[in-house]
């Protein structure tokens, strides 16, 4: 009995994974709502009851596709959470891993960029609050970086929205661009990633430096009088 048993997991931890990786890629052509269970298992060369005795049901495998894809990210927040780094330095790190994420896991910015489309219907309580805490994270550094003077006041979510957008259009309109640029604007370099990044982070800076001081009006010298 331990024997089969033993076998059956065997079995099952690469079907998990090939179920995985084809949901990943059927969520990235067609988004949930166009995705279908009989398509995610065709690829997956695995059965629906697989799928069902994994994740339970579509909406539960589209979490785990996600909370996957997000797993690095996650990961480092809580190192840098622990970092005594400058608040400044661990926001520039924060975005320097999303843009090397996004260059590894080609499927995560048009998922989410279909998933932003749809309004977030599809993203349950769990897969939200776990994306919500790089948005927490971005607030917590700017409200210490504003409490020690280093930041201006700035509100987290349009920050986080200023680096995220085009981060996201960078990855995932490359195809876009390399089809409609040669065509319409032959001299147009297309932005390589690294220059992509390199922008941004130069307008995070500038996003958070705090004003300076306004000098004081020059002082009038008092008339002579005759």
């Amino acid at each position: 009995m331990v024997g089969r048993q033993t076998a059956l997991v065997a079995r099952s931890a690469p079907s998990r994974r090939s179920i995985l990786e084809s949901a990943t890629d059927v969520f990235m052509e067609v988004g949930f709502s166009g995705a279908r269970v009989d398509e995610i298992a065709r690829r997956a060369r695995a059965n629906k009851a697989m799928i069902y005795y994994h994740f339970g049901s579509k909406r539960g495998l589209y979490r785990t596709v996600l909370l996957e894809l997000f797993g690095d990210v996650f990961a480092e927040i809580e190192r840098l959470e622990s970092s005594e780094a400058p608040p400044q330095e661990r926001l520039r790190a924060l975005y320097t891993l999303i843009a090397g994420h996004f260059s590894r896991k080609k499927a995560l910015p048009p998922i989410m960029l279909r998933e932003i489309l749809a309004g977030g219907r599809s993203m349950d309580a769990e897969a939200s609050r776990a994306l919500f805490t790089i948005v927490a994270f971005v607030s917590e550094t700017l409200r210490e970086g504003t409490r020690t003077g280093a930041f201006r006041k700035i509100n987290p979510l349009l920050l986080h929205l200023t680096m995220l957008g085009p981060l996201m259009l960078q990855f995932a309109g490359a195809a876009f661009r390399e089809r409609l640029l040669p065509r319409e604007k032959a001299g147009l370099a297309q932005p390589s990633d690294q220059e992509m990044l390199a922008h941004l982070l130069e307008v995070l800076d500038r996003s958070i430096v705090p004003p300076k001081a306004a000098p004081p009006p020059p002082r009038r010298r008092p008339r002579k009088t005759k």
